[in-house]
């Protein structure tokens, strides 16, 4: 996930497609148009203005759906709610809060539905896990929530079974990002710097998810290569933006997504870190010379981006 820290600011079909239309406001053709899957490159997407929610397949990594939302509000129904019980669910039983509760959990942040996160990585795992607890507790999902288990259903990704919902695809990995827009209502504006940022973070998280070798190389460099008082200082700077600080995998995650994938200053840099510029140089560089086993462009500061 990236969150709040910026400043710059077709696809699912629902139980019924005409509810799906009336609750997320989308222009579709039909009902094929809604369960398209485009395969892209990272170019061909960030090229793309479709002014429609659009899924892309990763077409160097099949197993990376990447859902394209021309609205930020559209996306935060979609995906908050399930990011909020994956990555800052602090209470000792896991459980999804209700619409009045996830509302006030947003106003204590002094967040909304639009600038809670600019973009979401979830494990099909995750999805099962927010279903389930959902079904168990009888949550009333959003509209859009209720299309996105329609959208994996029909996808064959998941399937429920005596009402107990189940990965079939557990390998896929779903990221969602924001298309271009200009400031309006309650969203921020989202420019092209943006959403290249979010997107290279995003596919990271991907990367990490569907490469074992690359998800290894970060556990490395997490535990061997920075020291404690490094660790600490991720740490310090996710739970500022309220990561759960106690998951290890997902510091892990994070620090590589951020510190590699994320060169847009205005969402991650030295300052934010609380270090010098120099000491966050060193940390890029040690990880680009350790020659991660990844194709994704990584980021080495001095060098630009590099492969």
């Amino acid at each position: 996930m990236i969150t709040k820290q910026f400043h710059v600011s077709t696809i699912l079909r629902s139980v019924s497609l005409l509810l799906w239309l009336a609750c997320a406001g989308l222009l579709l053709a039909g009902p094929s148009a809604a369960a398209e899957v485009v395969t892209g490159d990272l170019a061909t997407i960030l090229a793309t203005r479709s002014g429609t929610l659009t899924i892309w397949r990763l077409a160097d990594n099949p197993n990376i759906l990447i859902f394209d939302f021309p609205s930020l509000s559209e996306q935060g129904r979609t995906f908050n709610r399930v990011t909020q019980l994956n990555e800052q669910f602090n209470e000792p039983y896991k459980r999804v809060l209700r619409n009045d509760e996830f509302v006030k959990y947003l106003n204590a942040l002094r967040r909304d539905f639009a600038d809670f996160a600019f973009g979401h990585d979830l494990l099909i795992g995750e999805l099962v896990l927010f279903f389930n607890l959902a079904e168990r507790d009888k949550i009333e999902l959003y509209p859009e929530e209720l299309a996105l288990r329609s959208f994996l259903t029909e996808q064959g990704v998941l399937k429920s079974w005596r009402g107990i919902y189940q990965a079939v695809q557990g390998d896929v990995v779903l990221l969602s990002i924001p298309q271009v827009q200009e400031k309006r209502g309650n969203e921020p504006q989202i420019n092209e710097l943006a959403r290249r940022a979010v997107a290279l973070h995003e596919i990271a998280h991907g990367e990490f998810y569907t490469n074992r070798y690359y998800a290894g190389y970060c556990r490395k460099f997490w535990s061997e290569t920075l020291d404690e008082d490094q660790r600490k200082l991720f740490r310090k700077f996710l739970s500022n933006y309220n990561y759960s600080i106690n998951a290890e995998e997902l510091l892990v995650n994070e620090m590589q997504a951020y510190l590699m994938f994320t060169p847009d200053p205005a969402s991650f840099s030295a300052a934010k870190l609380g270090i010098k510029q120099g000491q966050l140089d060193a940390m890029r560089d040690a990880f680009a010379n350790g020659k991660p086993p990844t194709r994704l462009p990584i980021f080495s500061q001095g060098q630009g981006v590099r492969r």
